[in-house]
């Protein structure tokens, strides 16, 4: 079933809000040994101890601490550990400009500019340019329209 443009609007608005509270921590690093290891070694646990509570092989453990490090571990991995450390695992995706709306805002104006180059192009050729501050106020526009009806050719790859 196909959402209506609305509803994808006011979920944007909903996931936006919700991510906000993420925005400050895009410029955290997770540690060289990887958010397991720094963890168990600031608990003083070993990895033995780890594997215990976790029911695995103490090999395990320095698998799945290499594998993180390698960001080849899987989220339910992850979750296993973090209950095993006496911690949450947090996932989600962070815009890394200031919103999802800020992501499809430029991507809407660069999909513009590429539709339009193409036209504008035609236009110079026929000797009918267009005024640079005009062809800026056709690409918003453009823009604009594109946001609005979600168009398809947003996401396009253009060549």
């Amino acid at each position: 079933m196909k959402k209506s443009k609305a509803l994808i609007r006011t979920q944007r608005k909903s996931i936006d809000e919700k991510l906000t509270q993420f925005l400050p921590l895009r410029t955290v690093l997770a540690p060289r040994s990887g958010w397991i290891k720094a963890i168990r070694e600031s608990l003083g646990m070993t990895s033995q101890q780890l594997a215990e509570r976790m029911g695995i092989q103490q090999s395990g453990v320095i698998l799945l601490e290499q594998r993180e490090v390698d960001k080849k571990v899987s989220l339910e991995t992850m979750e296993r550990a973090a209950q095993a450390l006496g911690c949450k695992l947090i996932y989600a995706l962070v815009p890394q400009s200031e919103s999802l709306d800020a992501i499809l805002d430029e991507q809407c104006r660069r999909a513009a500019r590429e539709i339009l180059q193409k036209t504008l192009h035609t236009m110079e050729l026929e000797q009918q340019d267009v005024a640079p501050a005009e062809a800026k106020l056709h690409e918003e526009e453009l823009a604009s329209e594109l946001k609005r009806k979600l168009d398809s050719r947003i996401w396009r790859k253009y060549l």
